[in-house]
């Protein structure tokens, strides 16, 4: 028997007290813009195309599974300090980094990149230690501002669609899908109409099953569970 209290969905005083998740969930569309908004045009030579991407940091593995399906090189999310053995100056790596600038495999692998020659695209604060790391005349810099990794992850897929590695993704389409989430599923709207709170009735009394059967489903999978 559950003892789910579906009277809290529409409880004022206990959503007020799950505020800031939810507050910064209805952030991510802004949090994306703000990383999306100094995004300059890869310069890595004309008709570049490296012999592989490495993709390291936060969210490594939603980049990947975008870039799976359909990226014409072979593309791995690496999630150790430093890189693969074969990585080097045909390769192309992805560093991925929130606000606070990243942890210490962020900026070993970075410095590596750099160490072996590799294309690198790393997004992350300008003045972060891991920015720091992977300075070298074939980074390309994505300057992030927020705490999201998502965030990071968006501006970066952009790139590399510049580069010919993945479809189009837009990081102001991504946005405002996040916004006219955020806004069908505000704990302010009643149960009655609010997709959020039907899942959450659907999932109380049930044992959910995430399922995926593509690439970004499974992702997205993983994720729920």
């Amino acid at each position: 028997m559950s003892d789910f209290d579906d009277s809290l969905l529409d409880d004022q005083e206990a959503l007020t007290r799950v505020d800031a998740p939810l507050r910064a969930l209805a952030g991510t569309g802004a949090r994306i813009r703000m990383d999306a908004a100094e995004l300059v045009r890869p310069d890595l030579g004309p008709g570049y195309r490296p012999r592989g991407v490495v993709i390291v940091g936060p969210e490594s593995r939603l980049v990947r599974a975008l870039l799976e399906p359909c990226c014409p090189v072979p593309v791995v999310a690496w999630p150790f300090a430093g890189l693969p053995a074969w990585t080097g100056p045909l390769d192309l790596v992805v560093v991925l980094a929130g606000s606070v600038g990243a942890g210490p495999d962020e900026v070993s692998s970075s410095a590596e990149a750099v160490r072996r020659g590799a294309a690198v695209i790393v997004a992350a604060p300008a003045d972060s230690q891991v920015a720091r790391a992977a300075d070298s005349s074939s980074t390309v810099r994505i300057r992030t501002r927020s705490e999201d990794a998502l965030g990071s992850a968006v501006a970066a897929v952009s790139i590399l669609h510049e580069l010919g590695l993945c479809p189009p993704v837009r990081p102001g389409d991504v946005a405002e899908r996040a916004d006219m989430v955020a806004e069908e599923s505000s704990p302010f709207h009643d149960l009655s109409d609010n997709p959020a709170k039907d899942l959450a009735l659907a999932l109380a009394d049930a044992m959910p099953l995430a399922w995926g059967d593509s690439v970004l489903a499974a992702r997205a999978a993983r994720r729920v569970a």
